[in-house]
């Protein structure tokens, strides 16, 4: 630790003896975060710094685990289990919460340095990290079992270390050692299963890394029913694992009648996790039953905002929140309810962003980029193409921001298909042009590429019919691309386009006319038969009102001889283990969440409250104290842009960890402040050293034991719009008064300038 050493000199000056954190004693850990690689940290200390700083809470709603190691604490065993769970259930950073838990009580165990190593798979600096700290810690107590666990582990990130004698590794046969890994890996559960048959997670660890390998890595099963049995081993031993889910993606692609069976009754097994709710859902769409899975991942939205809620957590924080979004906005968009998809991608869009120099951040901008995309997707599949060829022009929600590529190439993207789809494509070839110059510019951003190569195929389809190779650019409808085809005179190629997506999008609902319309007017009367089903005729009565018509398969209808008005009633849905009260799980909308109240001294003692700034709106700034360099750094930063926030009716508020007599100091001891302090503190600055404000709004590291920097933007009604916690304080002022400006577009500015309550 000799730089965090040399780091408290910096900051305390010689003799400083400040032990704010558990690990480092610095009274901020700014400095030293910012020579620390979030991805590739180089001690565990430094690793958790970038993990998560909540801890968790035991839970009885993500399904058992028992996962038996050798520990004196049965608290620790807990938290392993509890881990372990979140794992199976893809909820990888509540499963590092439920680790570091353990590893407090525990803080030498080698497994759960591996249960911190698996959580982290995603992230494979860290994963490899703790990987090597469990192989480091195998010692005279770990069991022979556990050895196992280790050492898969660590050879499948190649670490060295003598291991047990086990199964001969795999030979790669493609050449791949990528894949080589992969299998090898299987081969190493299989090893560990077979020489602890009792050992239930040996199991769910086999079954869950055949499944996801199935559909990551692409490595083939030759017996799907032989995993099922696997998995069928398992339940019968554990019925309420959390593994379940497992099953729907085993059978998804290969029979889908066999994944909506373990749908039907996997998402009560696990009903805390949203993904519970969004892995039950892809069994149900698989199955061609989409309005089952749209009330299955509404479900896994109210789970994400009641998180949001009860932390106060902004949407960056939340693990697959976008995922989700995305999965049911285009759930939507295909079963014809486009007003449902329109609200969502407002919602999308009204969400707070998390702010860099640069502008928004990676998480933020995915939201952002999610809502305008399914906004544009939803009009384009109503066919609405003028609005779309606009949008990104005119409307100041759509405009992208010079200072972020994705932004501006999914602008020209959108924009370019609606212009070729309006029969104008030479328009569309500066756009075209654009995006090939930006993708050369950035060439690690896949997205970039994708559109890319999507517009120029569109482009040349809709100009001269010779696009070349094969391309369906992302996200277009298919009745636009299908539309290209036949007016180049080439049925038979826009029949292929709807044959393949109606196979990708079971039963959707435009999937399914498309085809049903393309397939007619090509002869191909008895698949179209087929598609044009009961379900697909009550579907039709499902979607907005002005959606229902569709003159094309009238043709169809007379010639099954059905009547005029061939829609039938809806009828009702089959139950898909909603709650009856689906509220139970969380609301349905996110909504801004109300601040706690404080109450706390002034620098002079007299006591000031939230409720004191009741009808304005409020910049709230957590700071570790007056003596510390980055926290006055950002104070500064904030009170060059007070009037700015003033005129906007903005009021500036900072909460310290000093001691009242420590801001009489600095400050004075009289309610008029210095003249210097008037200069450096121009608003109210408040006294928190017992950390009660701090810890009420999660501005506490509570596995390191110690405040941390946030800034908080509150509105006149007291809701928390926006905030940024952490070791790090927040110094992008001018960002945030226009992200605050935007979250705050009905409340004008008080042209009197409000009595300091301080």
């Amino acid at each position: 630790m000799a730089i965090a050493s040399a780091l408290a000199l910096l900051v305390l000056g010689p003799g400083g003896n400040a032990t704010t954190y558990r690990n480092f004693k610095l009274p901020c850990l700014a400095p030293l975060l910012r020579q620390v690689d979030p991805e590739a940290p180089a001690t565990v200390n430094l690793a958790f710094l970038r993990g998560p700083w909540r801890a968790p809470a035991l839970r009885d709603d993500i399904g058992t685990v028992s996962f038996p190691i050798t520990t004196q604490s049965k608290d620790a065993q807990r938290w392993f289990n509890q881990g372990v769970a979140c794992i199976h259930g893809q909820a990888n950073g509540e499963a590092e919460r439920s680790f570091r838990q353990a590893l407090l009580l525990d803080p030498s165990n080698p497994m759960i340095f591996w249960g911190l190593a698996v959580a982290n798979e995603q992230r494979p600096g860290r994963a490899i990290l703790f990987a090597e700290n469990a192989l480091r810690r195998i010692g005279n107590a770990t069991t022979a079992r556990e050895r196992l666990w280790i050492t898969a582990l660590s050879s499948f990130y190649d670490l060295k270390r003598n291991r047990p004698a086990k199964s001969p590794p795999l030979p790669s046969r493609d050449g791949e050692p990528g894949l080589a890994r992969h299998r090898q890996r299987i081969r190493d559960l299989e090893h560990l299963s077979l020489s602890y048959p009792d050992d239930v997670e040996a199991k769910a660890f086999l079954l869950r890394q055949l499944v996801l390998d199935l559909h990551r890595s692409g490595i083939k099963l030759t017996s799907h029913l032989a995993v099922d049995r696997l998995a069928e081993e398992l339940a019968s031993h554990a019925p309420h694992h959390p593994a379940t889910h497992y099953r729907i993606f085993l059978w998804l692609r290969e029979q889908p009648a066999q994944s909506l069976a373990h749908a039907r009754s996997s998402a009560s097994i696990a009903p805390g996790l949203a993904d519970s709710w969004r892995f039950a859902a892809e069994g149900w769409r698989g199955s061609g039953r989409q309005h089952e899975a749209i009330a299955l991942l509404q479900c896994a939205l109210r789970v994400h905002h009641r998180e949001m809620r009860d932390h106060l957590l902004m949407p960056v924080a939340v693990e697959n929140l976008a995922s989700n979004y995305a999965a049911l906005g285009e759930a939507l968009i295909s079963m014809g309810r486009l007003k449902e998809a329109l609200a969502l991608a407002d919602a999308l869009l009204n969400l707070p962003r998390s702010l860099t120099a640069e502008g928004i951040t990676g998480r933020s901008s995915e939201l952002l980029l999610l809502g305008r995309r399914l906004h544009a997707q939803a009009e384009l599949q109503a066919g609405r193409m003028e609005p779309v060829a606009t949008l990104f022009r005119t409307e100041a929600r759509f405009i992208p921001s010079p200072r972020s590529p994705p932004e501006m190439a999914q602008a020209h993207y959108w924009t370019g298909l609606a212009l070729c789809a309006l029969e104008r494509p030479d328009e569309a070839q500066s756009l075209v042009q654009a995006l090939e110059k930006m993708a050369e510019r950035h060439k690690g951003d896949q997205r970039i590429r994708d559109w890319a190569n999507g517009l120029r195929y569109f482009r040349i389809l809709c100009s001269t019919g010779e696009p070349g190779k094969s391309l369906s650019p992302p996200h277009l409808p298919a009745g636009i691309h299908a539309a290209a085809w036949q007016k180049l005179n080439k049925p038979g190629i826009a029949l292929q386009v709807a044959r393949d997506h109606l196979a990708q999008n079971p039963r959707d609902l435009f999937a399914t006319a498309l085809y049903c319309s393309t397939g007619f007017e090509t002869g191909n009367r008895v698949a179209v038969t087929r598609a044009f089903d009961r379900t697909f005729r009550q579907n039709v009565l499902r979607a907005d009102k002005d959606l229902r018509n569709f003159p094309a398969l009238d043709k169809v209808a007379a010639a099954l001889s059905l009547p005029r008005r061939w829609t039938l009633p809806p009828g009702n849905l089959e139950k898909s283990g909603v709650p009856g009260d689906p509220g139970i799980l969380g609301p349905a909308h996110w909504s801004p969440p109300s601040a706690p109240d404080w109450t706390l001294p002034n620098h002079a003692g007299r006591p000031v409250t939230l409720a004191d700034f009741k009808g304005r709106a409020v910049l709230l700034n957590f700071f570790l104290g007056v003596s510390c360099p980055f926290c006055l750094s950002q104070l500064e930063k904030f009170r060059a842009a007070r009037a700015a926030y003033r005129k906007a009716g903005i009021e500036m508020v900072a909460i310290s960890s000093d001691e009242v007599k420590t801001l009489a100091l600095r400050l004075g001891h009289t309610e008029e402040k210095t003249e210097e302090a008037r200069r450096t503190f121009p608003f109210p600055v408040l006294a928190d050293p017992g950390l009660e404000a701090f810890r009420s709004y999660h501005v506490f590291d509570e596995f390191e034991g110690g405040p941390m920097h946030g800034t908080f933007l509150i509105d006149p009604e007291g809701r928390i719009l926006w905030s940024d916690i952490g070791h790090e304080p927040f110094n992008h002022a001018g960002g945030l008064l226009e992200e605050a400006m935007r979250l705050l577009p009905d409340h004008e500015s008080d042209p009197q300038t409000p009595r300091d309550p301080s």
